[in-house]
């Protein structure tokens, strides 16, 4: 080897640092799919949180629609049939389950609807709450 200004000059790489370059890229490459992993998982927990208030205001909507008929309480549920006498509650009870795999439970009490949508995440292993009040 030749000296240049009091320095060897270096001919290449050494595999050792190729090896060291390699393994920092696998690092960071193995960083990134764990951060797309848990986006997916929150992407779709958000999905269904969102759907689930578009769900409860799809319903005060027709609740709205139905001014006299609601103030009496009957768009009162607590099965998947929906309310007797008012089939879009039946599709609406449907929608729910297809979005967040289970039924609503809407509640009269004091002129006030209370309904509570309550699923089990199994991505998160969690369980995801909506809760929204109306009075119609």
């Amino acid at each position: 080897m030749k000296l240049i200004n009091g320095f060897t000059k270096q001919q290449g790489t050494s595999l050792l640092e190729v090896l060291i370059a390699v393994l920092v890229l696998a690092i960071g490459i193995l960083g990134v799919v764990g951060l797309q992993s848990v986006s997916l998982r929150s992407t779709n927990t958000a999905h269904e949180r969102a759907m689930a208030v578009i769900l409860s205001e799809t319903l005060f909507e027709v609740m709205r629609a139905n001014g006299p008929i609601a103030r009496t309480g009957a768009f009162q549920m607590d099965s998947c049939a929906g309310v007797v006498g008012i089939p879009v509650t039946a599709d609406w009870q449907q929608d729910v389950k297809q979005a967040t795999s289970e039924c609503a439970d809407v509640a009269w009490n004091d002129g006030v609807y209370t309904i509570t949508m309550d699923w089990s995440d199994q991505r998160l292993n969690a369980s995801s709450v909506v809760v929204m009040e109306v009075r119609p």
